[in-house]
């Protein structure tokens, strides 16, 4: 698709057909179709469409959308596989989104939070959207854009043509997967500047939440320290970001009995893959009588 100027347009400056409820339903299937050639084919067998030219259209923009570093992307496919279409789960598959549609994050950023407590008109997401994209997709892009956001749970419609942001604290594990996400080493960070940064803004966290976050991630093992010193407010994180990335996806809660729950057994790895497509050193770390899985 081109633009008025028959400039190719990218995700970068236009986004329609969300299918946010057909991804989330099928990235899971992602673990055992990982490349996205077979994830393609997998999803032209299995999305509902009845036309197989839709289909395959559907496909190749999921397929497109979720790609990273030559397979589809691993930690969001074992997040869903575990989380569904929970808060936790959308959370998690919202920050995935926004990053590979700029666009949309652009929206969630300067136009949903900056709205006041009253809310927005449609008018006023049209005038933020067209001199970013310019044409005559406005009205398109600005429905498919709007609905997005409500089916992840971020934007609700309190009357007709009139939108309001919903500000929530995520779940603990979104916020730890985003930890992870965002920080792949071991790092310290100042709370005040990841409270300002554009994706947790577009996250629509209210800042006053990040706090007892931060604490139940100290005592989740994900946080080695936080420190508060008059105006200084930070916290280190414990370990790199695929090392907390396995602690949250692959070791579950123990049973009665001991035993890691709340990992389906046909997620177990056929290779030894971190969960950022990176070899381990060594088997990946299970609890007795455990099912493990790796990306």
């Amino acid at each position: 698709m081109t633009d008025g100027a028959g400039n190719a347009l990218t995700g970068t400056s236009y986004f329609t057909n969300p299918m946010v409820e057909e991804s989330m339903l099928h990235l899971p299937a992602a673990l055992d179709h990982p490349t996205p050639q077979a994830f393609r084919k997998y999803l032209i067998e299995h999305l509902p469409q009845n036309s197989v030219t839709t289909r395959r259209r559907a496909a190749a923009r999921i397929v497109e959308r979720f790609t990273l570093q030559g397979s589809i992307n691993q930690n969001l496919a074992h997040a869903l596989r575990l989380y569904g279409s929970s808060q936790t789960g959308r959370e998690i598959f919202y920050f995935e989104y926004i990053q590979v549609i700029p666009l949309l994050r652009d929206i969630a950023v300067r136009w949903l939070a900056a709205l006041p407590d009253t809310g927005g008109t449609r008018e006023s997401l049209l005038g933020f959207i067209q001199p970013l994209i310019g044409g005559n997709d406005v009205v398109k892009v600005a429905k498919h854009s709007a609905q997005a956001l409500k089916d992840m749970g971020k934007l609700s419609r309190p009357k007709v043509r009139h939108y309001k942001a919903i500000w929530s604290a995520p779940p603990l594990e979104a916020f730890l997967y985003i930890l992870a996400r965002m920080f792949p080493e071991r790092s310290m960070v100042q709370v005040e500047t990841f409270g300002g940064e554009n994706l947790i803004r577009a996250m629509l966290w209210p800042v006053p939440c990040l706090p007892e976050l931060l604490k139940a991630a100290e005592q989740a093992g994900h946080v080695s320290k936080i420190s508060q010193l008059d105006q200084y407010h930070q916290f280190t994180l414990a370990g790199t970001g695929a090392e907390r990335m396995l602690m949250l996806l692959l070791l579950g809660p123990p049973g009665p009995a001991g035993d890691v729950v709340g990992r389906p057994t046909e997620a177990k790895p056929r290779n030894q893959l971190d969960l950022f497509g990176q070899a381990t050193s060594g088997p990946v770390p299970t609890k007795k009588g455990g099912k493990s899985h790796a990306g």
